[in-house]
């Protein structure tokens, strides 16, 4: 099995929401919201715990999705994760 640092983790959860992420360093990841680049978090591995550049806890290890859906709502993007959601209850229901 592949070892994956907790932040290598997020920066993944975060690319599939459709962040630009940079991997800052082993437990720092930068996301910017590709239609507005200048905004951004860094978020941090710190403790069993997600930081954001502020000190805010954003999330905990072992629940990256989770982080990822609220540095994406911070950031600003749409809610994905919904939309999916509705779309297999409509298949469901057909």
């Amino acid at each position: 099995m592949n070892a994956m640092t907790a932040s290598a983790i997020l920066a993944e959860q975060l690319t599939a929401r459709g962040l630009s992420v940079t991997n800052e360093d082993q437990a720092a990841v930068s996301a910017t919201n590709p239609l507005h680049p200048g905004v951004g978090e860094i978020v941090t591995a710190h403790g069993g715990r997600y930081l954001t550049a502020c000190g805010y806890e954003i999330g905990e290890h072992g629940d990256e999705p989770a982080t990822a859906d609220r540095v994406a709502f911070l950031l600003g993007l749409p809610r994905m994760s919904l939309s999916r959601q509705s779309a297999k209850c409509l298949e469901i229901v057909r």
